[in-house]
């Protein structure tokens, strides 16, 4: 895609999302049949078209068509998105939620997004993640105590009834969308992100392809690799050969 293709796309906050049916508006309907409750309870959305077509595989079994939506969203902004991971919870998002909870959220949510590990290195933090868990906990009646670390909040599991509270909840004080980096933040900073938008109403559909699925899926499924590797090596037909001749020769070794 040509510069100025891309600074067009981002200026239209162009996303994709794919699915292997045809459908002519969004809705959080088939939430218990998707994926869409790791990252909260919404539509997936990704700024890579190849990771779409990926995901348009059904979650069970296999799909005879597959098609990559092409859809608008409203602009983010830090009152209305929630970062997940390697940075701060904007302090409005945090002050809106003590004030309609009516309580002090605990100092783990409140953090830089960033600590140092075992080794002294940098490591991310989903700060994002343990706020909209302790929502969802403290929505379903667990006591605050209960969720005093952000260990207990993240090992303590949410269902489906739990999370569609959540982002009710955060629709309710202003959060439209839940954003995430396609790969750990401090490796790869400039990574593609994806979002959850918890109101299907404001997604707009711009067009729907038929695709094909391409050599990602084939990288991440049958051959272990993660999502940015697999994204990278097919970024070209040239890679994606030198690639497959070199792993024909030696393997994954």
């Amino acid at each position: 895609m040509r510069s100025k293709e891309k600074l067009r796309v981002m200026e239209k906050n162009i996303y994709y999302h794919g699915s292997s049916v045809i459908f002519d508006s969004f809705s959080l309907d088939s939430l218990a049949e998707s994926s869409g409750c790791k990252f909260g309870a919404g539509v997936y959305l990704t700024e890579a078209f190849k990771t779409a077509a990926h995901y348009s595989e059904p979650r069970h079994g296999t799909a005879d068509h597959h098609y990559v939506y092409t859809v608008e969203v409203p602009d983010k902004t830090e009152e209305n998105c929630l970062p997940y991971y390697g940075v701060p919870i904007p302090s409005i998002i945090i002050s809106r939620v003590e004030e309609r909870l009516g309580e002090v959220l605990p100092d783990y949510i409140k953090g830089s997004g960033r600590v140092a590990d075992a080794e002294g290195k940098d490591k991310g933090v989903s700060l994002g993640k343990f706020l909209r868990k302790y929502i969802a906990h403290r929505l379903s009646g667990v006591p605050k105590e209960k969720l005093d670390t952000d260990k207990k909040v993240d090992k303590k599991k949410t269902n489906l009834a739990a999370e569609i509270k959540a982002s009710e909840f955060l629709l309710s004080i202003g959060v439209l969308f839940i954003e995430w980096p396609q790969a750990a933040w401090a490796k790869y900073p400039k990574c593609k992100k994806n979002i959850a938008v918890l109101d299907p109403s404001k997604i707009a559909v711009v067009k729907i392809e038929e695709v094909d699925l391409d050599k990602k899926a084939k990288y991440i499924n049958e051959l272990g690799l993660g999502e940015y590797d697999a994204d990278l090596l097919t970024e070209s037909r040239a890679l994606c050969d030198v690639f497959e001749a070199a792993y024909a020769e030696c393997g994954m070794a």
